[in-house]
């Protein structure tokens, strides 16, 4: 058995002792959620998941806006599941991230939306997407709007709840 290089160990724990401390918080958390966001893909059919992503607005590409602070903490929460999905033994892809994200951002109440998206440039070759944002912040995914078509939208459901006058 090969013990690991001390010197990959101490880059990576330098690189750990500089991350903001709400990013090292979400780590561990980011990483079971991802595992169990995985299983969840694997057994239960989407139209049974999609019921809890939040309010569906359909293929609407609708971003509610957030306060200076909460993109701030979505900012680090999208650091830390980005982190923690290059480390898993499964697969954490996007929808699995962004589902995770979705969690992480509704504990904060933190406004979001969730888009799910298709790339139809190559009509052989689709691929579908998942992202999401908190106002201009792209937590999960990167800018998915320069590569894919909408076609739906998932946003906290009380975004667009009425409110009395």
């Amino acid at each position: 058995m090969q013990l690991p290089n001390t010197t990959v160990l101490r880059q990576k724990f330098k690189a750990l002792q500089v991350r903001h401390w709400r990013e090292k918080f979400w780590l561990g958390p980011a990483f079971l959620l991802l595992g169990i966001m995985r299983g969840i893909l694997l057994i239960v059919p989407f139209k049974r998941v999609a019921r809890y992503l939040g309010q569906d607005m359909q293929n609407i590409p609708v971003i509610p806006l957030a306060c200076p602070r909460h993109k701030v903490i979505a900012d680090h929460i999208g650091k830390a599941i980005r982190t923690s999905a290059n480390y898993t033994p499964w697969e954490s892809k996007c929808l699995a991230q962004a589902m995770t994200a979705r969690i992480i951002l509704g504990i904060h109440d933190i406004p979001y939306a969730l888009f799910l998206g298709v790339n139809k440039q190559k009509l052989t070759d689709m691929t579908a997407h998942a992202w999401v944002c908190v106002d201009r912040v792209p937590v999960t995914g990167g800018d998915g709007f320069a590569g894919y078509t909408v076609v739906s939208t998932f946003v906290a459901n009380d975004c667009f709840s009425e409110q009395p006058l």
